[in-house]
């Protein structure tokens, strides 16, 4: 570490502005736990970094975060209001009266601005942008008619770009006038069409003369992206090239916009969480706070179709009904099996969805993918049966009346099920995904309901079967 005295100056500066924030989030907190007044609690809110004023305002009611907004400075509370769940901040903007949502929104980043507008019912929405300056309703609705699942949905308009026709110092006196977007570390550069040209790093606009021409320091061939692109392609292109901001094109290589790399993050971090809530058959885009409609429409037609899925499982123990009454002991272990399955079948599954999310699995390497997961389940199969195996017929040699129907046959049959059943597991879990790829669905769609299904049904028809064709041996034994 460094004993300049002006980094050790930095570095307790720090410290206490750290300090200084905790101590602001602690007396909020306090206040809010003692439910202080509204009018007490806004000056402090609105001294809170944007994430915490954000957490703030989420905690609140509805009609005391409605006046702490209306009470905040407008910046600030359109800071604050942009890092609540969009969900529970479209609410929150509907809860205001007309003038004050609006003036929130314009001042909003234009990206931030159309994502919540696009929650809103289409008549507030319009209500809302009437009431704005035409720039800021133009920039909003612009940007609000791409589909929030593209490139054209995740870009900001807040971004500057230069002629390639002009010097360094031009470029430079431009920048001041203009600002620049914080995130925005390379400069975009146009010729005469407005077509994207290059770029410009700022570093190199100080460094360089201010008389050189600026089309001598650009960067040409640098990534694009068309605002048709799906927003998961684009997330995937900000991680394989380490971008920081990836201009958007159209047609004719105009620039649009540009995404940064915050609403790349944010796009992963979504996904997974939508990858994982339609596993279970919740539909992808939906929150904590989403409206009831959207959570029945989304979750209930999984749930329906789950009964006749759950109901095959059930035929095939009723097949073997009256074995089952004759030999209680199988009624007890064939859902152990069925559950290692259904887990091995889940870990095969996420294993799976997490390279075509990463784009990691192509169609050359299918075979290879698949035998080594059906040996995965072979492997563990065998050490899991074996230990089952073991467990079953040790128990059953105790002589305890418990563990009476536990014999070395039945501990042999409930081995060998446990074996093929994981096999079987890997291959389902491993298999389903990639099939639902292939057929032009979501992966991911209630993946686990099927599986689920699928592992069932086959553990407790690999297990009864069995013991139904060995019978006279089992029963024996």
């Amino acid at each position: 570490m460094s004993d300049d005295p002006h980094n050790k100056i930095d570095e307790a500066e720090d410290v206490v502005v750290h300090e200084d924030d905790e101590a602001l989030d602690l007396h909020v907190e306090s206040l809010i736990e003692r439910d202080a007044e509204v009018h007490e609690l806004a000056p402090h809110v609105e001294r809170q970094d944007a994430a915490d004023a954000a957490d703030t305002l989420e905690r609140l009611e509805p009609e005391e975060t409605a006046e702490l907004l209306e009470r905040m400075d407008d910046e600030r509370a359109a800071e604050a209001l942009s890092q609540v769940i969009p969900e529970l901040a479209a609410t929150m903007l509907q809860d205001l009266a007309e003038d004050e949502a609006a003036r929130l929104l314009s001042r909003m980043s234009p990206d931030d601005a159309a994502d919540l507008t696009q929650l809103l019912p289409r008549e507030i929405a319009s209500g809302l942008l009437s009431r704005m300056h035409p720039r800021d309703a133009a920039a909003i609705g612009k940007l609000a008619v791409y589909d929030p699942e593209s490139a054209g949905g995740m870009m900001t308009t807040d971004i500057l770009v230069v002629p390639n026709s002009i010097r360094i110092g031009q470029a430079i006196d431009t920048i001041k006038r203009l600002s620049i977007n914080e995130v925005q570390s390379d400069v975009y550069v146009v010729d005469a069409s407005k077509a994207l040209a290059g770029s410009i790093r700022l570093r190199t606009l100080l460094i360089e003369d201010d008389d050189d021409a600026l089309a001598e320091h650009m960067q040409e061939g640098i990534h694009t992206v068309t605002p048709d692109v799906d927003r998961e392609e684009v997330a995937r292109q900000f991680e394989r090239f380490d971008l920081i901001t990836m201009p958007v094109v159209d047609g004719h290589g105009r620039v649009l916009g540009m995404v940064t790399i915050d609403d790349a993050v944010d796009t992963l971090t979504e996904e997974a969480t939508e990858d994982a809530l339609r596993q279970v058959g919740a539909v992808g885009k939906e929150a904590v706070y989403s409206t009831l409609w959207t959570k029945i429409r989304g979750r209930l037609p999984w749930l329906l179709v789950n009964v006749p899925l759950a109901s095959f499982g059930a035929g095939v123990i009723l097949m073997f009904d009256d074995m089952i009454k004759q030999m209680a002991i199988v009624a007890v272990l064939y859902p152990v099996i069925a559950n290692q399955a259904g887990n091995t079948g889940h870990q095969s599954m996420a294993i799976t969805l997490r390279g075509l999310v990463l784009g990691e699995i192509h169609k050359e390497r299918l075979v290879p993918l698949v035998a080594r997961e059906i040996g995965f389940g072979l492997v563990a199969g065998l050490v899991i049966g074996l230990v089952f195996f073991a467990g079953i017929g040790l128990l059953g040699a105790t002589g305890l009346g418990v563990f009476a129907g536990m014999t070395w046959p039945v501990a042999t049959i409930a081995g060998v099920s446990m074996a093929g059943a994981l096999g079987v597991a890997s291959l389902t879990g491993t298999s389903t995904p990639l099939l639902m790829e292939r057929l032009g669905f979501d992966p991911a769609t209630a993946s686990s309901i099927l599986i689920t299904m699928l592992t069932d049904a086959t553990s407790y028809f690999a297990f009864l079967g069995l013991v139904f064709l060995t019978r006279g041996w089992v029963m024996g034994g």
